[in-house]
């Protein structure tokens, strides 16, 4: 019977961090996702320190559940965005965005609770 109870306890235990986990990861990259919504299509006016600071900030957080290929990308994006800004790059600059994106809304989407990630 101990063995029992103490195994529902490591259970209970990490179904709570995994929880915890998923709304973390879900909750960081909605707002990293809003504010790369909230870049103007158009280079003028544009900053994107927010964001660096955002992934800067999160990244090592969400490294330890989520995988390197899919932060990698999502690095690489924004690396490609801030080199298209700094060198004034219309075109690149908005396909940048959109690869940024959509690349934060499918880890958004990937790690988060839903039907859509239990299935």
């Amino acid at each position: 019977m101990r063995a029992f109870v103490c195994a529902l306890s490591v259970l209970i235990i990490l179904s709570f961090a995994v929880t915890a986990n998923a709304i973390y990861v879900q909750k960081q990259t909605d707002a990293l996702t809003d504010a790369v919504e909230r870049l103007p299509t158009e280079i003028d006016g544009a900053t994107l320190t927010g964001i660096r600071r955002k992934w800067d900030e999160i990244e090592p957080i969400i490294s330890y559940s989520v995988s390197h290929k899919e932060l990698d990308q999502i690095a690489d994006a924004l690396a490609d965005l801030e080199s298209h800004h700094s060198t004034g790059e219309a075109k690149e600059y908005h396909a940048a965005r959109e690869r940024l994106l959509e690349l934060v809304r499918r880890l958004s989407e990937s790690e988060g609770f839903s039907l859509k990630s239990i299935f």
